[in-house]
């Protein structure tokens, strides 16, 4: 296998290529986590949405839109909080299922979604820390909440190849991982604006095959800023005892 680099036309090469090996269990995975991240959406919008359908005007459709969400109070809020964490896991869960297809590894099934699981409060305090210091960057100021993003964009890749680093250790190593690569990222995932948009036009149907192309590409991304490499077995020494070698 030729070295990762971070070029972009190379990283989305690659991303087809093994979404083809893996395929077609890569895009059912994608699918039940597309529905997955998006049920809490349909519950809460759903009767909102009906709403709007059966109403007689466009003004009328715009009150209901900006009047009409669920509210539910302290309940709502806290069942809310709840399945917003569920699936901040499950999406690592994704990244980790990604990370295997892209280096042609055993990746598992559906419950390699829910694999992050096993070490909720390591994964959660990741999530939690990465949130909060973005945030307090981006009360600074836009930019510097962009470029928080982009610095701790590696942390969850970290954590899954090295089970031994804590949450903040592994957002350390992904800041100093990422000097020079941040605009990289940046541009890679602009690249999918267009196939984002075709995707509105499907009703997101595209998403199953689209979703998996953007996580195998970033997930690529993540083994050449990392200087990942496949294990290549040693070739067996025959220099040493010529007549011997055949015995080794």
């Amino acid at each position: 296998m030729m070295p990762y680099t971070t070029d972009r036309v190379e990283l989305k090469l690659r991303a087809k290529d093994a979404m083809k090996k893996a395929a077609p269990n890569i895009f059912l995975v994608a699918f039940v986590c597309l529905l997955l991240t998006n049920a809490p959406t349909f519950v809460t919008e759903g009767p909102t949405l009906r709403l709007m359908l059966k109403a007689d005007s466009l003004e009328e459709m715009m009150y209901i839109y900006e009047n009409g969400g669920v509210s539910g109070g302290f309940l709502l809020s806290l069942a809310t909080l709840a399945m917003s964490i569920f699936l901040n896991l499950v999406t690592c869960g994704w990244q980790l299922y990604a990370l295997r297809a892209s280096r042609e590894e055993e990746t598992g099934s559906l419950e390699t979604l829910f694999a992050c699981f096993q070490q909720f409060w390591r994964f959660f305090s990741a999530i939690l820390l990465m949130g909060l210091f973005t945030a307090l960057w981006t009360m600074l100021f836009i930019i510097p909440g962009i470029v928080a993003i982009y610095a701790y964009s590696q942390t969850i890749y970290i954590m899954l190849d090295h089970p031994e680093l804590s949450a903040m250790e592994a957002i350390a190593a992904s800041k100093q991982m990422m000097r020079g690569h941040k605009a990289e990222l940046l541009v890679l995932e602009l690249s999918f604006i267009g196939w984002a948009i075709v995707a509105g036009f499907t009703f997101g149907i595209l998403l199953i095959w689209l979703e998996p192309y953007m996580q195998v590409s970033k997930a690529n991304f993540y083994n050449a800023v990392s200087g990942w490499q496949p294990y290549v077995a040693p070739e067996p020494d025959v220099t040493a005892e010529p007549e011997e070698w055949w015995k080794q």
